[in-house]
């Protein structure tokens, strides 16, 4: 995307990237704002308003623009009846670069990256590289075109077969390694000379990156079964807990030290409420869904539906 000074650290913020004026009819270049202290880290965005765009078509879109450029890496996309979002990470930098992108069903799409304390870049190079992308989207069955070719050449929507707990073993020792980067970051800025505090939010952005919008089938045991009443969706916790012994002839680990491995949770489909009235503690069930939250401590699927 665009140079910047070292510590090369910055973060996507998935807070309110949407701008108060009316944008229908205003350019990219017109809309690109830098907001915040640069001591800080100065959040840059911009956004279009392209009447009949789709998120879907604007997502793909994005996708192409990021790959082409090659040297990011492309989340996956998580899509709902209103909106649609993704992460573009930089990898040609020594400290993450994260950007996330929303796109909206009014045809509205944001593309905004957070650079964290002691970074620093030019609007200008910050403004050319947000309209750089968002100057290229289509509306149209070209658009959707150009969306659905590097939606099946990249094949980040096709799902990959996992077991909970081989899931939480994996993702659990990529969060493991982020943590351990984290202290003893300050540690290292002690023995470099930097003044500037790190930024350990940036840190855990490329796990978040690694994983959004993928989507998994997982096979495993029902740890816990229930409505949440507050987002209104069946939770599904999966069984983590590894067997003991060479070959697992020693059992399993008590349930009782699930939830100090990495989590795995998934929210049924409404489609599927029915699935989840007859599940128990320890029953078997696969589930397919896409990753839509994620943390050091657990993950989290949206849209899962029974495997059978």
């Amino acid at each position: 995307m665009w140079t910047t000074k070292t510590p090369w650290v910055a973060v996507a913020v998935a807070c309110a990237l949407g701008m108060a004026a009316d944008v229908s009819a205003k350019t990219c270049q017109q809309n690109f704002r830098s907001v915040g202290d640069p001591r800080n880290g100065q959040f840059f965005t911009s956004e279009v308003t392209l009447p009949g765009l789709k998120p879907r078509s604007a997502l793909g879109q994005l996708r192409k623009a990021a790959l082409d450029e090659g040297n990011n890496f492309v989340s996956g996309d998580v899509i709902t009846e209103t909106e649609g979002q993704m992460y573009v990470l930089q990898t040609d930098t020594k400290m993450p670069l994260v950007s996330i992108i929303t796109a909206s069903n009014g045809g509205n799409v944001v593309v905004g990256t957070k650079l964290s304390r002691g970074q620093t870049a030019k609007e200008e190079d910050a403004r050319s590289a947000l309209c750089g992308w968002l100057d290229k989207l289509k509306t149209g069955p070209e658009g959707e075109a150009i969306a659905e070719a590097v939606r099946v050449s990249s094949g980040f929507d096709k799902p990959i077969q996992a077991t909970a707990v081989g899931m939480s073993t994996e993702m659990g020792k990529d969060s493991k390694r982020l943590q351990r980067e984290v202290n003893t970051a300050p540690l290292r800025a002690l023995f470099s000379g930097s003044n500037t505090p790190p930024d350990t939010d940036a840190m855990y952005q490329p796990l978040l990156v690694k994983y959004f919008g993928r989507r998994f089938i997982i096979d495993g045991q029902v740890y816990t079964a229930q409505p949440n009443r507050f987002a209104k969706t069946f939770e599904v916790g999966y069984l983590v807990t590894k067997m003991k012994g060479i070959g697992g002839i020693g059992g399993r680990q008590s349930n009782d030290y699930n939830n100090a491995n990495f989590t795995v949770h998934c929210a049924l489909a409404p489609d599927q409420m029915a699935l989840g009235a007859t599940l128990r503690e320890n029953d078997w069930v696969k589930l397919e869904g896409v990753v839509d939250k994620m943390d050091t401590g657990g993950v989290h699927l949206r849209d899962c539906r029974q495997v059978k």
